[in-house]
């Protein structure tokens, strides 16, 4: 999923206490020190490009800046009405960050260009350190088999996505599935195969949901679906659409292998607790009727 931000830089001459001789061709000691202490202080990348946006609007006249991490996916937007811009490539001990692009009503000058090369000197490292950190995260919160979130993520999602129903008064809905006799693809035909139609299950999973849902692996042969916003009718649709995936999937129909679903919308004064429950018993008694 991407994730995307919004630098905004209206006031450009906010006052870190670093006054910004006229011409200045190159940082005092005092104002390195000020911005290793300023971009210090969070390795959340993006909290780490605000600090530094603030930080060099400050030293360089520009009316926008974005950071582009092909590797992480992170956008940063920029300016679009600004008629010059200014590309940069970000690197660090032969490792490439990504670029930085500034834009202005005007070209940016020497001496601006001059104090941009340092700032990234000292940004380069901090933000190295960022993105390891951001990738790690990414890493723990995925189910290194399938490339769905794991179940760390799932807890953590549905907390976040019970909050925003209980603020907002928003709807969601959680789905749980399973393979139907999952254990007799293992004993037939190898642990291999199995693991290799969990991942081609996970495929189809992804493939049948919007981009505003989160699928998830709990473990096992066992997933669990996110859907928010969400209502009954859409929900009906999503888990339609799985069963239909399913149905004429090419693998999963040559080995004979089918699915049951289990479903929960939210309702005020529902736990996640009691939402995982129903959405259980949905799918024991969806199994059932498969029988």
């Amino acid at each position: 999923m991407d994730n995307v931000s919004i630098i905004n830089t209206p006031k450009m001459h906010t006052n870190y206490g670093l006054a910004m001789p006229r011409r200045q061709q190159k940082l005092t000691s005092a104002q390195t020190i000020a911005t290793l202490k300023k971009l210090q202080t969070s390795l959340d990348v993006e909290s780490l490009l605000h600090n530094f946006a603030a930080i060099a609007a400050q030293h360089v006249h520009f009316t926008g800046l974005s950071f582009t991490d092909a590797v992480n996916n992170i956008h940063i937007k920029t300016d679009q009405t600004a008629t010059f811009q200014q590309n940069y490539h970000l690197s660090v001990q032969d490792k490439d960050l990504g670029t930085l692009l500034y834009s202005s009503t005007k070209p940016l000058k020497i001496n601006e260009l001059s104090l941009l090369k340092e700032l990234h000197q000292l940004l380069t490292t901090n933000l190295m350190h960022a993105l390891m950190l951001q990738e790690m995260q990414i890493r723990i919160m995925k189910d290194h088999l399938t490339g769905l979130n794991n179940r760390a993520s799932f807890d953590e999602n549905i907390q976040r996505s019970y909050s925003l129903c209980q603020r907002h008064k928003s709807n969601m809905a959680l789905l749980i599935t399973d393979l139907d006799d999952f254990k007799r693809i293992n004993d037939t035909y190898g642990h291999q195969f199995g693991d290799r139609i969990l991942k081609h299950y996970a495929y189809v999973l992804q493939r049948s949901i919007r981009n505003s849902d989160l699928a998830f692996r709990l473990g096992g042969d066992e997933f669990a679906i996110i859907l928010q916003p969400a209502s009954s009718q859409s929900t009906a649709l999503v888990i339609e659409r799985i069963y239909t995936e399913i149905k004429n999937d090419v693998l999963l129909s040559e080995f004979h292998i089918t699915s049951a679903i289990g479903s929960a919308t939210w309702r005020s004064g529902e736990t996640i607790e009691s939402l995982f429950k129903i959405a259980d018993e949905d799918l024991y008694n969806s199994k059932l009727n498969n029988k």
